[in-house]
């Protein structure tokens, strides 16, 4: 179902993860395109030191690339697995090369953790996004446990309509957390990710798709992991939280 992954390189962006969403729609008459907000609206600071957002951070390494991630136990963070693989090498990422921000703006932040170890989906296969794209979940293991609160993770379907919020760290706000806030769920694909209609851009790659029940309570039900357009429309695409819900407090390997 998962296993260990301890190996070194750098965050890959969301672009070559696009292509497998582009193979998944091709066979029912439907192209993908890559995009960078074009959803008709920006998304809009957050404040990193107020829940839900609180528990969002930014992940990097010593090669300076960057993705996000949302701690789902005091001692978990959940990202997308592309995030800890790099093309150029063909590497996964040393554990020990990921730290983990909470609060983070502008080069200032309120929790810093490293990790010790983590898991990616056992069927996750960066070479071939076209058959992994549904495995491309990463959930790592913090060296000890943050104070913050903990995301919930939901692992009933995804329901169309349904509002939702995603917010992270991109390539064009590197230093402070944005969101679309007032986004939906569009549907399941036939493989099982979550379609959604948020602003996201490229870089918030790993950042947790929340249900918004009510302002302070919110359920993680996916995972961002690629954005493209379908049928002249912008969509963005995740990993759902069943994927991965029963490895949120399970031992460490």
């Amino acid at each position: 179902m998962a296993h260990p992954n301890t190996a070194s390189a750098q965050c890959s962006s969301d672009g070559p993860i696009l292509s497998g969403i582009a193979a998944l729609f091709l066979a029912f008459g439907f192209t993908v395109a890559i995009l960078d907000a074009a959803f008709g609206r920006d998304p809009i600071d957050v404040n990193a030191n107020v829940y839900p957002w609180s528990s969002v951070g930014k992940i990097y390494n010593s090669a300076r690339a960057s993705c996000t991630g949302s701690l789902i136990a005091p001692d978990r963070v959940l990202t997308a697995a592309h995030c800890v693989y790099n093309r150029a090498t063909r590497r996964f990422l040393q554990a020990s090369s990921l730290h983990f921000l909470l609060g983070y703006r502008g080069g200032e932040y309120r929790t810093h953790a490293r990790v010790a170890s983590y898991l990616v989906g056992s069927d996750y296969n960066p070479e071939d996004a076209n058959a992994s794209i549904r495995a491309d979940w990463a959930i790592l293991i913090l060296a000890e446990s943050t104070e913050a609160t903990p995301l919930p993770l939901r692992e009933a379907p995804a329901m169309a309509g349904e509002r939702i919020m995603v917010g992270g760290f991109s390539q064009k706000h590197p230093f402070k957390m944005t969101a679309d806030t007032t986004c939906r769920v569009r549907g399941v694909t036939a493989n099982g990710l979550v379609a959604h209609d948020c602003a996201v851009m490229h870089g918030i790659s790993g950042a947790p798709v929340m249900k918004i029940i009510t302002e302070t309570n919110v359920e993680i039900i996916g995972v961002h992991v690629a954005s493209g357009e379908v049928m002249g429309s912008p969509m963005a695409f995740a990993v759902p939280a069943s994927s991965f819900a029963e490895l949120a407090s399970s031992p460490q390997p």
